[in-house]
């Protein structure tokens, strides 16, 4: 993977119906050649899985992260369809350990009630024997509205295939194409609904790292922290998870082994503003419906339109 690849998953992510002329600008290469490396993505299973979800604000979302131990005597493979079976849990990544069991999650939840019943039903589990949960820091806006019956119309269609062609979605939908692009131009202004190539960093050969860092306020803040991640590894660190409440932070690394892996590991752990750091390497992942998803589904689920 180089800087290209990762452009295009940032952007693929951010909006997955982008076209291949717009990437091409943005990475300046031809069209044609971006979409050899989009196919070769999707091949690889870098971009795993293409849907629609609520925006985060427009349903009053928050995200978590957890680290959830156990005995070991679970069947790893069983436990994570145990765990993804809540509609609060969207990812999990298993890690390698030394004892026990070892897992990283991901998920988002609506209100302290919520979080609360995650947080029991995790802990409720008979394997589970420690869980740490911290909200993720965040900037979400609220969004208020409701959609047209034109624009529930096109993404109930889109639910199917987010990819789709404004030429199929009107043949779909009996709408003029016309009307598909405004209702498309009216739900992207409106920023409720993300169109999303969701990736899977560790596809293929990728070695797919953690590092949980606690940083010293007094020397560098969070910002800066931030702006030295990404000035030293421009390639390799892809997503900061900062806590809410305390100087911590999951940070999500994409390398080439586990030499490398090392490599950044102690860079990071001798930084002077760096107070302890924890690697944790995911050798498998999977994927569930994020509570923002699961939402969007409902609603399009209820529509008769």
């Amino acid at each position: 993977m180089d800087a290209i690849d990762r452009t295009i998953i940032q952007m693929a992510y951010a909006n997955c119906r982008i076209s291949y002329e717009a990437l091409a600008r943005i990475v300046k290469l031809t069209p044609n050649a971006v979409k050899n490396r989009v196919h070769n993505l999707i091949d690889s299973s870098v971009l795993a899985q293409f849907l629609i979800t609520y925006a985060p604000g427009a349903i009053n979302a928050e995200s978590y992260q957890a680290v959830v131990l156990t005995s070991g005597k679970e069947i790893s493979t069983d436990f994570v369809e145990l765990m993804g079976s809540s509609p609060l849990i969207g990812h999990i990544s298993t890690l390698a350990t030394v004892r026990g069991g070892a897992y990283l999650l991901w998920g988002e939840f609506i209100g302290t009630e919520m979080l609360h019943e995650l947080s029991t039903f995790l802990r409720n589990l008979e394997e589970v024997e420690e869980v740490d949960l911290y909200v993720v820091l965040s900037d979400h806006e609220s969004l208020e509205g409701e959609f047209s019956n034109l624009q529930l119309k096109v993404l109930k269609v889109l639910r199917s295939n987010p990819l789709m062609q404004i030429s199929e979605i009107a043949q779909k939908t009996n709408i003029s194409p016309k009307s598909v692009r405004r209702a498309l131009r009216e739900i992207t202004e409106g920023g409720k609904v993300n169109f999303i190539a969701r990736p899977d960093l560790a596809a293929g050969s990728l070695v797919n790292i953690h590092i949980r860092i606690h940083w010293n306020e007094k020397k560098i803040s969070l910002q800066k922290l931030l702006a030295w991640l990404n000035e030293k590894y421009p390639i390799e660190f892809w997503s900061p998870f900062a806590s809410a409440t305390e100087p911590m932070m999951i940070a999500e690394f994409v390398v080439e082994d586990l030499q490398e892996a090392e490599k950044i590991s102690n860079e990071i752990q001798k930084a002077e503003f760096i107070d302890s750091s924890t690697t944790m390497v995911a050798f498998s992942s999977a994927k569930f419906s994020y509570l923002s998803q699961i939402k969007l589904d409902d609603l399009l689920d209820q529509f008769d339109g």
